[in-house]
């Protein structure tokens, strides 16, 4: 059974909303045309996004030695996507655009992952912020094309790095052939330095036609609403903020108050 004292409180809470209900109704829509307007001036921002997708690479033939490239793990690309020779290409397409401190560039900047169900692959989402939306598709776009360039770089780098060990591998035949004692060493030495020719070949034809796992999936395009400011949702949210505050203030006004009677 209920106490009586309990329904008299409730009881007078609600007779003193329903006594205050207009003042508090008439504020909340005072604060929400003023959060309104405050929001309306403020400079409208535009995102737009453009998607990479990783995936696993073709495999190339098992009868070289050539060094086999699978995708980087996500946190890697996110991670070189805020790299200085990522951001040094931005720079050069947008100068003065993007700041110079990295923890707004990250607010400018924006990447994120997801990983595809059932499969090894891992499509980006890159968005760039600003408040031409003709230029914040263009930074998404430059953005994730300086993402590619980076990792067609790195596999290159690779392949430069492989070339380089083939070709010390070369010379050193060569010094073993002029040593070699008997007619069978140098037959076989010459063998060898044919076959590591033919593996400098491949590998120096793939160093120059080296692509990144890194897939166009979708261009960014200029977007056509701002995500801020949004002053409807806005002014919805100081109304309802001003009225749950109002019945706050009144509850505990009724609880310092007392009953009366």
């Amino acid at each position: 059974m209920r106490s009586t004292s309990s329904m008299t409180d409730f009881d007078r809470l609600l007779l003193s909303f329903s006594r205050y209900m207009w003042a508090l109704l008439g504020a909340s829509v005072v604060i929400a045309v003023v959060a309104y307007l405050l929001s309306a001036i403020q400079p409208r921002v535009y995102e737009a996004s453009a998607r990479l997708l990783s995936a696993q690479p073709v495999e190339l033939g098992s009868t070289t030695s050539s060094p086999q490239f699978r995708p980087l793990a996500a946190a890697a690309y996110r991670e070189a996507a805020y790299g200085t020779l990522v951001l040094e290409q931005m720079n050069r397409r947008f100068p003065g655009v993007l700041p110079k401190e990295v923890s707004k560039v990250r607010e400018k900047l924006r990447i994120r992952s997801i990983e595809t169900v059932g499969s090894s692959s891992t499509v980006f989402v890159l968005s760039a912020r600003d408040s031409d939306p003709r230029r914040s598709a263009a930074l998404a776009n430059a953005w994730a094309e300086a993402l590619r360039n980076w990792e067609e770089a790195l596999i290159r780098d690779n392949f430069k790095r492989t070339s380089i060990s083939l070709e010390n591998r070369i010379r050193w035949v060569d010094i073993q052939i002029t040593q070699a004692a008997s007619r069978t060493d140098q037959n076989v030495l010459r063998e060898l330095r044919v076959n590591l020719e033919r593996e400098l070949g491949i590998i120096r034809s793939l160093e120059n036609s080296a692509t990144g796992q890194l897939s166009l999936l979708a261009q960014a395009e200029a977007p056509t609403e701002a995500i801020w400011p949004r002053p409807l949702l806005t002014a919805g949210i100081a109304a309802i903020s001003t009225l749950l505050l109002g019945f706050i203030l009144l509850a505990v006004r009724d609880r310092l108050s007392g009953p009366t009677g």
